[in-house]
């Protein structure tokens, strides 16, 4: 006759089991989140570059128009570029921007016209520039 195991053997490999899929669930969930957190990161840190990188070119173009490289139109807008000035919606910009190896953002700056009186007044200083940085992020 077959004689019947003990059957405390078969409710400890049960509890083994089920404390190893709580624990492949739980590294699961802590994964997830350790990931989600690390794009979260590297997203911010690519704004805070392309913010930077758009205050160094505002500096640059301010610098540029009170030396006198760059002069603001009376009538309509010009435009500097750096990178891919179609991608930001300009064909043909007037004013080239240098490129540089540590800017890997387009970006775009728009001078506002003055009239006469207002660009002899001001010494070249022009009252409003517009900055426009593409900073796409692809993890």
């Amino acid at each position: 006759m077959y004689k019947l195991r003990d059957p405390k053997k078969g409710v400890i490999l049960l509890i083994v089991l089920a404390t190893i899929l709580i624990i492949t669930i739980l590294a699961g969930v802590v994964l997830g989140v350790i990931t989600n957190q690390s794009r979260l990161t590297q997203h911010k840190i690519a704004r805070i570059k392309a913010y930077y990188a758009a205050r160094g070119i505002m500096n640059y173009a301010n610098y540029m128009i009170k030396a006198g490289a760059w002069i603001p139109s009376t009538t309509q807008n010009r435009y500097a570029c750096l990178g891919n000035c179609s991608a930001l919606g300009v064909s043909s910009p007037t004013y080239a921007i240098p490129t540089d190896a540590d800017i890997p953002y387009n970006i775009l700056v728009r001078i506002h016209p003055l009239n006469q009186a207002d660009i002899a007044s001001l010494n070249g200083q022009v009252t409003q520039l517009d900055i426009k940085v593409d900073y796409t992020y692809t993890p």
